[in-house]
């Protein structure tokens, strides 16, 4: 069978096979799953006991089947389609559901439509116009429905998919929820079907991907006071990710199972993050709750990433010949919607605007909690910046003398504020690069510092959860000469769950760039997770490593891709650390600095110099007749330093997103520069100024210069 066609085949396929897995089992408790049928392994028959389906056949399917099929029949006969996408006309899907639902009742079902679309397509009975209607369900019955929108719809123009989607949505779920839920079953299996030999190690990475793209689209849909279901959806991917809170009892606790499009949906991803195979539909059906429509969401991303051959093919005969489906026709017809081709899922073209390398005035298409002039916003770049480190609460104490003197000392409080690996993806986000953090947060006050922070920033939260522990903090000493010194605890930023960042590194595309921050080296956890994350890293990412004071030089940090970055301060400690004496000597000045760098580390390297700029240092390269090690000089602007802190998370910050949006790397490092010295003239350390103001200070450096 065609791929593709295996694929779209597998996405109804998978949708029938998880609906009737989960149909016995429905609005049941797992007390009452355990007690009634012990552990599904299989397809049953409904129990007597069962709600809404009483003594239904095994393999028999519910609604979540019937409303997709329906779906694809009313698009297949044209009633819907428009160039490059689809859009419904409502009067004409509202009868096709009404007469669904008749013949159901015909047939003694007591398995009819879910509350919101009753309540919503009741008003079309009664007379009122579709188009009118607008319900306001938040459950998930457009999501459970929209998978033949994944397999006639690319991902590759985000309007038009949007557009597909919500068409689907609007008659019965016209909220932000609804079109959430939806939009993320949709983009999960469009982008299976388009996915390059896929295997179920890129089920995490294809999960990733969709809740990055449909946080990117435009809202759509009227407000509720439901949660939102991206958030909850992220929360439950953290949750995965971390092993102690990945069991199914811990799952259904905090992700919850209901119809609610925020419990549903979320578990869904859950599931198939934990276990991307046909058990994940196993494990649907036994936690309780709308366990049809959960194991039909599974269902649906699981088949159109790994094609029908992923299902037991007698159990799916079953299930096709129970309720009398004819998936393979539905699945051609749908394909043949969405054309020869539909963007590439090794990219992330798709899932972000591209915008050049340089813009006048950064956008963001996303808004954010507030936009300050001290935090504007940004435009999402081709590549993304991805932190592998750590976020605390920095607590800001300033001194009008030198810390190392032997009187009492007197200082001024200038508040707590987010810091450590987030200065550097503010830095980021000002340069306009999409950024996301990976950094464990726990549970207390700090922890919900930094999740606002996070969400005042426009930075993607990927980062696993650790239950039990606050995150650290960090007492800042700022002294007479803007120099800092450091006292710091240690909490959940140091506990990374040991495959929560591999697993999401190598979902990671080129042109994207990780910035690793060195101070994770010095916790046990997180050092055995950077370890295991940067085995797994995919060709063609770039990698940043700030060693920071402690000299966190990962044992598995590549050879190409890779720039490390230091002050001179810690090239002069890795030459004592690496060294004999004569290349500690010749660590007195940056630029030989730069040379011994070189040679010990084998990798190219920046050392920072503060008003004396940065000196790069690349290797000889054999292949365009360089015979010998290059250093060269990177100037920065002079300026009236204040407040150090923060200036080489700025510097580390710019640099990663320059790269990522494929700016020539002497003029990304003079970027680079002018936003460390930039950053030093304002208290705090998330202090990156504007890319404008970065842009202006490197035009005049560079005329200056030459």
């Amino acid at each position: 069978m065609d791929p593709r066609l295996s694929r779209a085949y597998g996405a109804l396929a998978g949708l029938a096979l998880g609906d009737a897995l989960g149909m016995p089992t429905q609005a049941m408790s797992p007390e009452q799953i355990r007690a009634v049928y012990g552990r599904i392994t299989g397809l049953v028959d409904g129990d007597a006991s069962q709600p809404y389906a009483p003594g239904m056949p095994a393999g028999s399917t519910t609604d979540d089947t019937y409303q997709a099929l329906a779906l694809a029949s009313f698009l297949g006969r044209g009633e819907g389609s428009s160039a490059g996408g689809v859009t419904l006309e409502l009067g004409g899907f509202a009868r096709e559901l009404l007469n669904w639902e008749e013949w159901m009742k015909a047939q003694g079902s007591l398995d009819l439509l879910g509350p919101s679309s009753k309540a919503a397509l009741e008003r079309v009975r009664l007379g009122e116009d579709p188009l009118r209607v607008r319900g306001m369900g938040t459950t998930n019955g457009a999501a459970m429905r929209v998978t033949p929108i994944g397999i006639a719809v690319s991902t590759e123009d985000p309007e038009v998919f949007a557009d597909s989607v919500w068409s689907t949505c609007q008659l019965t779920h016209a909220t932000h929820q609804g079109f959430q839920s939806a939009a993320l079953v949709a983009a999960a299996v469009s982008f299976g079907i388009d996915w390059d030999t896929p295997s179920p190690s890129d089920m995490t990475a294809l999960l990733w991907k969709a809740l990055t793209y449909v946080d990117s689209l435009p809202e759509r849909g009227a407000w509720t006071p439901d949660p939102d279901v991206v958030a909850a959806t992220r929360r439950a991917m953290q949750l995965v990710a971390n092993p102690v809170s990945s069991s199914l009892e811990h799952l259904i606790e905090q992700v919850g199972t209901s119809v609610a499009s925020a419990h549903a949906i979320p578990m869904a991803f859950a599931l198939l993050a934990r276990d991307p195979s046909p058990r994940a539909l196993l494990d649907a059906a036994n936690i309780g709750g709308d366990t049809d429509t959960i194991g039909a969401i599974a269902g649906a991303i699981l088949g159109g990433l790994l094609g029908v051959e992923a299902f037991d093919a007698t159990m799916l005969a079953q299930v096709e010949s129970a309720s009398g489906l004819h998936l393979t026709e539905a699945a051609t017809a749908m394909l043949s919607l969405r054309g020869p081709s539909g963007g590439s899922a090794d990219t992330q073209a798709a899932s972000k605007p591209a915008t050049s390398t340089t813009v006048d005035a950064p956008t963001d298409t996303r808004p954010t909690e507030e936009t300050t002039a001290s935090s504007p916003t940004a435009t999402p770049s081709d590549g993304r910046v991805v932190l592998m480190g750590q976020i605390l609460v920095d607590r800001v104490l300033t001194m009008t003398t030198e810390f190392y003197s032997t009187h009492t000392k007197w200082v001024n409080d200038k508040g707590p504020h987010v810091g450590g690996g987030l200065n550097a993806l503010v830095a980021a986000r000002r340069m306009g690069a999409e950024a996301i953090s990976l950094s464990p947060i726990g549970e207390g006050p700090n922890a919900s510092l930094i999740e606002q922070a996070l969400a005042r920033e426009g930075i993607v939260d990927a980062g696993p959860r650790v239950e039990g522990v606050d995150n650290g903090f960090c007492i800042a000493l700022i002294d007479s000469r803007a120099e800092r010194t450091f006292i710091s605890t240690k909490g959940a930023e140091t506990m990374a769950p040991a495959n929560a960042w591999a697993d999401f590194v190598r979902t990671m595309s080129p042109g994207d760039v990780l910035y690793v921050d060195g101070y994770l080296m010095d916790h046990p956890a997180n050092r055995e997770a950077a370890e295991a994350a940067l085995r797994v890293l995919p060709e063609g990412v770039r990698v940043v490593l700030d060693v920071s004071p402690i000299i966190g030089i990962p044992d598995t940090l590549p050879s190409d891709g890779v720039i490390v970055s230091m002050n001179h301060r810690e090239a002069q400690e890795i030459a004592h650390q690496r060294g004999d004496a004569s290349v500690r000597d010749r660590c007195r000045e940056p630029r030989e600095a730069a040379r011994a760098m070189l040679g010990l580390l084998g990798r190219p390297v920046l050392v920072r110099a503060g008003a004396e700029g940065a000196y790069v240092g690349r290797p000889a390269q054999p292949a365009t007749n360089t015979t010998a090690d290059d250093v060269t000089a990177i100037p920065t602007p002079r300026v009236e330093a204040i407040d150090t802190n923060g200036a080489g998370d700025a510097h580390s910050g710019v640099l990663a997103a320059a790269l990522a949006q494929g700016i020539p790397l002497e003029r990304a490092l003079l970027l680079a520069n002018c936003a460390g010295a930039l950053s030093t003239t304002v208290v705090g350390p998330a202090s990156c100024p504007t890319r404008d103001q970065i842009e202006a200070a490197a035009d005049a450096l560079a005329a200056q210069e030459g």
